[in-house]
């Protein structure tokens, strides 16, 4: 009967695991979405290990093994520097049909500024079959490296020493605010990236005609610069949509997402004879430094040059979709053939809710890590994937083990329903070492206190944009310190098990018969105390009486607080942008901007991790309730303190 039933629950809950999997990464039709070249793509040829930062450049031979990889996907590519190897690209590019849109890389550094200067010249001139048009420069305004009298000094030296068309790239805002600049150049190159608006634009919101929102943006800001520009052609010089990385207010990115924001751009700009280039080639893991995960994923093709969709072909949100649902109903196999096979002999009831809440910690783990293996751009990186990969492997482990012992009745002493922090740390600190990866119900409250620990760490670092500070390493050394909440992923699958399927399990608890009074029920069962349902036969934590009704719970307080407050700070600020449009109200930031709050809610990822959050702090709510309802305990008597 035991084998029937394990047969039929791995069966039930593999077809739902097949779904989970298969319904949100099933292929999708991008309408418009046609297998036609894109007109420019922007050219950054570092592969996984390189980047300007370090100083370690691709190989010509790379370089050119790149423009092949693009050769019948684009017309032309874009270029942001004139060394680093770059001269390879309008030397090689002509073997491919591809012509060169070169440029320049300023910043505040004069030399470094003539150097590039100089190299842009000497290439155009070299390669004016290939060139087509030459660029001074990208976001130097943006990024404050230089002013605009020293910006169009660097102009004017390459415009009188080449023949092809010369610009400058900036954001659109930029030239409005520069507006002399377009004396200087023969056409205006902007950036438009609905993205990184100030209120970013989600590909889903429509005005109140029923249009697209960011269609109509993008055609909106392309004429608002037209207009301030008559005498000049305006170019797109960068436009696209990230594949993975946080929300910011509706726009999400995805790897559909992308595709849906090229479908949408292009068929505008068929519409509208614009003149464009998408940003990127190539995925750029070493962006992720300064940007997080989001600058790393803007390209068509991944950083190991493959292609992430293919020009005119459905998409997929997850390619990988059918190795991590083979995967998870593995994992979740093993865990029901041990569970079966126990020597305790589980009812066919047990087995079919053991099979449950298997197959979604296994799920849920999996889906957990490869999320953080698949942003792993860098060491440090890697170092927090193993890290996140132990803790929720201990965790997980000590929720099924304490699901299948209280499934299997072996723990029959309510003491336990009670506790409170300060009583579990004190009975684990005074184990003997190592006995607490046997005490199943002390370790699995260790981990879930360091879990909170370290949810109450990702609200406060999400929630700030911008904090700036130098550490001192020694006499000689600093270092710089930012936290920029824009660049942070929410890590909601991380806190999925502990919150969700954690509550799943402890509500689920509160239907069992039990020796404790109704009323008083759901909020022992949901207790801190009481983490994995257990009653404590195989090791409790009595609940001790105190003179104090909340010194024994301050623990409990402070961690439930700080997960409730932040969780709170994390929608507002998500809820808010910046404003440069010179009205009234909110609060005036140090720029000039105004911060108001105007898209409360409409991030549905820090929605989820704030809920999340709040999850995780309703054991010590429940807690604190059990606490105070519990008798003080009485003084002792007279005789027993001063009159002795």
């Amino acid at each position: 009967m035991r084998v029937l039933t394990a047969l039929v629950a791995f069966a039930v809950v593999t077809a739902l695991n097949l779904l989970w999997w298969w319904w949100p990464n099933r292929p999708v039709e991008i309408t418009g979405w046609t297998n036609a070249p894109l007109q420019s793509v922007s050219f950054a040829p570092y592969r996984p290990g390189q980047s300007p930062l370090t100083r370690t450049f691709p190989t010509p031979d790379q370089i050119e093994q790149d423009l092949k990889r693009l050769q019948g996907k684009v017309r032309s590519v874009r270029t942001y520097s004139a060394g680093e190897n770059l001269e390879a690209v309008p030397q090689r590019a002509g073997k491919y049909g591809l012509k060169v849109w070169h440029g320049a890389w300023l910043n505040d550094n004069d030399k470094e500024n003539l150097e590039q200067i100089n190299l842009l010249i000497d290439h155009a001139n070299r390669y004016p079959d290939t060139i087509e048009r030459v660029i001074v420069g990208n976001e130097v305004l943006l990024r404050k490296d230089l002013t605009a009298n020293q910006l169009r000094g660097y102009i004017r030296q390459v415009k009188s020493r080449v023949k092809q068309p010369v610009t400058y790239a900036d954001v659109w805002e930029f030239w409005l605010r520069n507006p002399s600049l377009a004396d200087e150049v023969d056409f205006i190159t902007v950036h438009l990236l609905p993205y990184w608006e100030d209120e970013p634009i989600g590909l889903d919101r429509r005005d109140p005609n029923g249009s697209l929102r960011i269609e109509n943006h993008l055609l909106a800001i392309f004429k608002k610069v037209q207009e301030r520009f008559p005498d000049k052609k305006i170019v797109i010089g960068e436009t696209g949509w990230p594949s993975d990385g946080r929300m910011r207010s509706d726009a999400r990115p995805g790897r559909v997402e992308q595709v849906r924001y090229f479908s949408i751009f292009r068929s505008l700009a068929e519409r509208e004879h614009f003149d464009y280039n998408i940003v990127e080639a190539f995925d750029q893991y070493w962006k992720a430094r300064q940007e997080g995960t989001v600058g790393a994923a803007w390209g068509l093709l991944d950083a190991q040059r493959n292609d992430k969709f293919q020009l005119g072909q459905p998409v997929s949100a997850e390619p990988h979709w059918r190795m991590l649902f083979a995967f998870s109903t593995m994992l979740s196999a093993l865990f029901l053939v041990a569970f079966a096979s126990w020597k305790h002999r589980p009812t066919p009831g047990a087995i079919a809710i053991f099979a449950l809440f298997a197959q979604l910690v296994a799920t849920c783990y999996l889906q957990a890590v490869w999320i953080d293996l698949s942003r792993t751009f860098y060491f440090e990186k890697m170092v927090g994937v193993v890290f996140w990969g132990v803790l929720l492997a201990a965790f997980s482990y000590a929720l099924l083990r304490g699901i299948a012992d209280s499934l299997a009745h072996r723990m029959t002493d309510p003491s336990l329903y009670g506790a409170r922090v300060r009583e579990a740390w004190r009975a684990c600190r005074e184990l003997p070492r190592f006995r607490i990866v046997q005490r199943i119900d002390l370790l699995a409250q260790f981990l879930y206190l360091m879990l909170t620990v370290l949810c109450i760490f990702y609200l406060i670092v999400i929630t700030i944009d911008w904090y700036d500070g130098v550490i001192r390493l020694s006499d000689t050394f600093y270092r710089q310190i930012a936290i920029d909440g824009r660049y942070r992923d929410f890590p909601i699958w991380s806190f999925v098990i502990p919150s969700i399927v954690l509550m799943a399990w402890k509500i689920m608890t509160v239907l069992r018969k039990e020796t404790v009074p109704r009323h008083e029920r759901f909020a022992k069962a949901l207790s801190f105390g009481r983490l994995f349902g257990y009653d404590g036969s195989t090791g409790y934590v009595r609940m001790r009486k105190s003179f104090s009704r909340l010194r024994p719970v301050l623990a409990e307080i402070v961690l439930s607080s700080m997960l409730i407050l932040w969780a709170v700070a994390l929608l507002i600020t998500e809820g808010a942008i910046k404003l440069y449009d010179g009205g009234a109200g909110g609060f005036v930031s140090a720029d000039g901007g105004r911060w108001v709050i105007r898209t409360l809610f409409w991030n549905t990822q820090a929605n989820w991790f704030a809920g999340l959050a709040v999850l995780m702090a309703v054991p010590y709510l429940a807690t604190i309730y059990v606490s105070l309802r519990e008798p003080l305990a009485e003084p002792p008597p007279d005789s027993y303190t001063s009159k002795w």
